[in-house]
Order: structure tokens, then C-alpha cells, then sequence
């Protein structure tokens, strides 16, 4: 069940086959050495046979290591282990570098009540978020998932976010979501982007042949206008 190293590129699907000698029925995975897992198990006298395919989420550059941990299916004290093992290349993705939010509803303007109109602490604690496609590792169908959330700019702060050394590297055709919200202490308090829906749609495909240094979002009717550094 040892997997020798493969490249990929960012957001391609990546299958990887587990194959033993004898059925198993249950599951395990873990991409810290099972310091943390998941497991996924079969009803009792059920099984998922001998072998089990695998589609394995590329969305982060470098090398990405799964342990793996399967239990026979008539003695489930018995188990295998092995890793799965590849390395995401940047290919043609996109990546994100920069964030600048230059406008929202009601900018400069009281979102904490509690606070007096000369306060700044009226201000939004604000920060964004992006949710792009991930895989499922046992079927292989995409679904939306949150991939990054910023650190909170405090009563507004400069409202720019260096993000060249994060690992946002995303398929130029693909489809991702921008979210943007006052930190309420935790968590969220209010959506600066007055949903439903809550996040603004970013089709990349459009950029795709002109390659701008710079993509603009903008939504009149909330006044909102970010623009996000990116490159090629």
C-alpha cells in the first residue's frame, strides 16, 4: 500500500488505488502521521473489498505525505498501513498576492452600536474570506469549501492584506468566492456583503487570455470595490 511519488499541478485530480490481499473494512487517513485521522467504516459484515480508489485534493503547493491505515473486514484487530505520497506543482495556477478593500457599505461609519459616534472602535473589525472547489477524497466530485480566511483589521485598519507568502494558488479557470465580514470577537458579527448570498462570485476563466496584474470586484449597489494583486 506504499504509493511512490507522483507530480501534479494545483487543483488537478490526483488517484491513487489501495489494494490488499484481503477485504477490509474500514478506513483511515491521516496527513500529520495520525497525530490527527479520519475514519471511515464499513456496517458490520459489509466491506470495502480489496482495493479502494482515491482522489486526492491539490489545492497547496508542496509535498502532501497520507498515512493510510486499513483493518481486515473478518478480524479488524489485523490492519495494514502504508502512505501515499505527491508533490503539487504550480503549473499555470493563478496566485493571489494582495488584497485591497476600497470601499464597503457604510465604510468609515458605525458598526459597533455600543460605541459613540466619535469612537473609533465604531468601526468594522474587518476581514474576508475565500472559498474555492475541493475534492472529495472517496468519490471525487467537487464541492465548495472555505479555503482561506485573513487576519482581522481592527477598526478597519489600512485595509490591505500582503498575501505573497501565502500558499493561495488557484486554477485560472476556476471559480472561487469572496467573502467579507466584521469580526464580532471570534467569529462573525456582521456581513459587510448584505447576503444572501454571502460571498461574491470570481470567475477567473475571464482573465484567463488578457492576464491582468490586477482584478477589480465590484458591486455598485453595496458599494463595494476590491481589487486583488495577482500573477501568472
Amino acid at each position: 500500500m506504499v504509493a511512490t511519488n507522483i507530480s501534479v499541478n494545483i487543483d488537478e485530480v490526483a488517484t491513487f488505488e489501495v489494494k490488499t490481499n484481503k477485504p477490509f473494512s474500514s478506513f483511515t487517513y491521516s496527513t500529520d502521521n495520525f497525530t490527527t485521522s479520519r475514519t471511515v467504516s464499513k456496517s458490520q459484515g459489509d466491506s470495502f473489498g480489496t482495493s479502494l480508489t482515491l482522489y486526492v485534493d491539490t489545492a497547496n503547493l508542496g509535498t502532501i505525505i497520507y498515512s493510510i491505515r486499513v483493518a481486515d473486514a473478518n478480524d479488524n484487530q489485523k490492519t495494514a498501513t502504508g502512505t501515499l505520497s505527491f508533490t503539487v506543482e504550480k503549473g499555470n495556477a493563478l496566485h493571489i498576492k494582495e488584497v485591497l478593500i476600497n470601499n464597503f457599505y457604510d465604510k468609515d461609519n458605525t458598526w459597533d452600536t455600543e460605541f459613540s459616534n466619535t469612537d473609533i472602535n465604531r468601526l468594522a473589525d474587518v476581514f474576508f474570506s475565500f472559498s474555492k472547489p475541493h475534492i472529495n477524497l472517496f468519490t471525487g466530485q467537487r464541492f465548495k469549501t472555505l479555503w482561506y480566511s485573513s487576519a482581522v483589521k481592527e477598526n478597519q485598519g489600512d485595509l490591505i492584506w500582503n498575501l505573497s507568502q501565502e500558499n493561495l494558488y488557484v486554477n485560472p479557470n476556476a471559480l472561487i468566492h469572496f467573502g467579507l465580514a466584521d469580526d464580532d470577537g471570534g467569529g462573525v458579527g456582521q456581513d459587510l456583503l448584505f447576503g444572501p448570498p454571502f460571498e461574491k462570485e470570481i470567475n477567473l476563466a475571464q482573465y484567463s487570455s488578457s492576464q491582468p496584474n490586477n482584478i477589480t470586484l465590484e458591486d455598485t449597489s453595496i458599494n463595494l470595490n476590491v481589487d486583488f494583486a495577482v500573477a501568472w
